[in-house]
């Protein structure tokens, strides 16, 4: 007589693992250029079904909602607010084949200043 064995299955959620490579921003002379910032940590995780998002780059942040579910034809976007003011806008290309998927963050400030961070998602 054969044995069947059961196993709880566990919920795991569904995460993305991004590094920032790099963060730009304008300068006066209308140029891109690499942001003058304090050092922080690189790495952020993006829970792929609340839209939350975690790190040091993205701190300011007390509320996440996603504004685009990722696919095949779509970019995952979420949305970072600081009370009803939008201050960052996340797009991983989950459309792109591979392991490996772009990552944008649009930084907005109180000024209306705008900088952005880019790296790589998995």
């Amino acid at each position: 007589m054969a044995a069947l064995a059961v196993c709880p299955t566990e919920a795991v959620a569904d995460v993305y693992s991004c590094e920032i490579k790099e963060w730009v921003r304008v300068n006066d002379e209308g140029l891109v250029r690499p942001a003058p910032s304090a050092p922080f940590k690189r790495h952020l995780s993006i829970d792929k079904e609340t839209g939350n998002a975690v790190g040091d780059a993205l701190s300011v942040a007390n509320r996440w909602e996603i504004a685009q579910k990722g696919s095949q034809e779509n970019a995952f976007v979420t949305l970072g607010y600081v009370g009803l003011r939008l201050v960052y806008e996340v797009a991983v290309y989950e459309f792109k084949i591979g392991r490996d998927k772009p990552l944008i963050i649009a930084v907005r400030s109180h000024r209306g200043l705008f900088s952005a961070l880019s790296g790589i998602c998995q």
